[in-house]
């Protein structure tokens, strides 16, 4: 990858680069994947084991659901790292890899020689990145970090949840959150690279990727001392926005501006006695919480979803319905953007997937597959092979 031309028409972007993906679990692999999807040629190095994503479950017929979902497109390719023979692999093919992307601990990276100043010194036009839970250095660097953990570590858990205590954010967000942000500066480095012909070594703690989640709260609180507490059903800045009950199932209502709570309170819940001048901001409807929001849910009791929603849209206000898995796979967005997308699967069989924003925004016209462990082994070891 030069830099220095354009790609095709309707070309993927990232035709021609090689990322070498040694990962497992969920950041790693999610980073890599969306590169593949970018078009570049991505080899996934297993343990002879494999990826113990790969045993997770069995829900896409017979297959893993999470292996399933991480590694359309990738070449797998099994190595005992710990054999000095497929050592001299590795080396090899990152001496042909523009990206190197690993979600091993710091202690395994160094026995393997995977520091940025070996790398650096063998590889100069590299781009590594090393997704870790706590970073490279300092006193948390070999502890364990999993997806709950960073949750609990970066104060998320500390924002979710209730009186009660903290609640489980529903999905892996630490690792997807770390895994797109890994992608977004491999990125950038290989647009650096394009025009300094250097590498780069990112260092990139899953820790340091949450605190953008925790932006805020954070930055209120070094500036100003502010701890907001735990709304499970509400948001802990504007009012009313959060989980509301109608008489039948759930709302989510956002009253972002005060212009929009006058309307709210005229043209949707019929309440003008609600437009008072101590609700008349945002701050003094959060100063007024309870009242606020114990008034507004009264009224939404009273009528069923299907009454509040059409008074929602023709006022110009913001809601939405919570919506279970099956009704997310089936929902209007998704069937008029067209991101239900067929995989093959190791053994022929076929499956369904989302396709991912990188694959709409750059459409490819050929059918993923899901690789077998290690699937590509000759192809890969015949293409080392030739002379160079």
């Amino acid at each position: 990858m030069d830099g220095t031309s354009d790609p095709p028409a309707g070309g993927q972007p990232l035709r021609g680069v090689r990322v070498v993906a040694l990962e497992q679990s969920v950041a790693g692999p999610l980073c890599s994947r969306v590169l593949a999807d970018l078009g570049a040629e991505v080899i996934k190095v297993e343990a002879p084991a494999g990826d113990f994503a790969r045993r997770w479950d069995s829900h896409v017929h017979g297959f893993s659901s999470y292996f399933t979902w991480l590694s359309r497109r990738k070449r797998s390719l099994c190595l005992n790292l710990r054999d000095a023979a497929d050592r001299e692999i590795l080396e090899r093919l990152l001496r042909s890899a523009d990206v190197l992307v690993m979600n091993m601990s710091s202690a395994a990276a160094e026995r393997l020689g995977l520091t940025k100043e070996r790398l650096h010194q063998r590889f100069p036009r590299l781009v590594a990145c090393h997704i870790t839970g706590y970073g490279t250095q300092g006193r948390y660097r070999d502890r364990k970090a999993y997806d709950m953990l960073l949750q609990a570590e970066t104060g998320l858990l500390g924002l979710t949840g209730d009186e009660a205590g903290p609640t489980r954010i529903g999905v892996s967000i630490c690792d997807i959150g770390t895994g797109l942000y890994a992608t977004s500066l491999i990125l950038a480095a290989l647009i650096e690279r394009a025009r300094s012909g250097r590498g780069r070594f990112i260092d990139l703690p899953m820790f340091q990727a949450m605190t953008e989640f925790a932006g805020p709260n954070l930055t209120a609180f070094a500036n100003a001392g502010v701890r907001y507490g735990r709304w499970r059903l509400r948001h802990h800045s504007i009012v009313p926005y959060g989980i509301y009950g109608c008489a039948d199932r759930h709302l989510v209502i956002a009253i972002e501006h005060d212009e929009e709570w006058v309307r709210f309170c005229r043209e949707v819940i019929g309440r003008p006695d609600l437009l008072v001048p101590r609700f008349a901001t945002n701050e003094l409807r959060v100063a007024h919480r309870d009242e606020v929001d114990g008034e507004v849910e009264r009224t939404l009791r009273a009528r069923e979803r299907a009454h509040w929603v059409p008074l929602l849209e023709r006022a110009g206000l913001a809601y939405a319905c919570i919506n279970t898995i099956d009704e997310v796979w089936s929902h209007p967005v998704a069937v008029d953007l067209g991101l239900h997308q067929q995989v093959t699967l190791p053994d022929g069989q076929e499956a369904l997937v989302m396709r991912s924003p990188a694959e709409t925004a750059f459409p490819v016209v050929d059918r993923p597959w899901i690789p077998a462990l290690d699937e590509h082994r000759e192809e890969l070891l015949g293409d080392l092979a030739e002379p160079e």
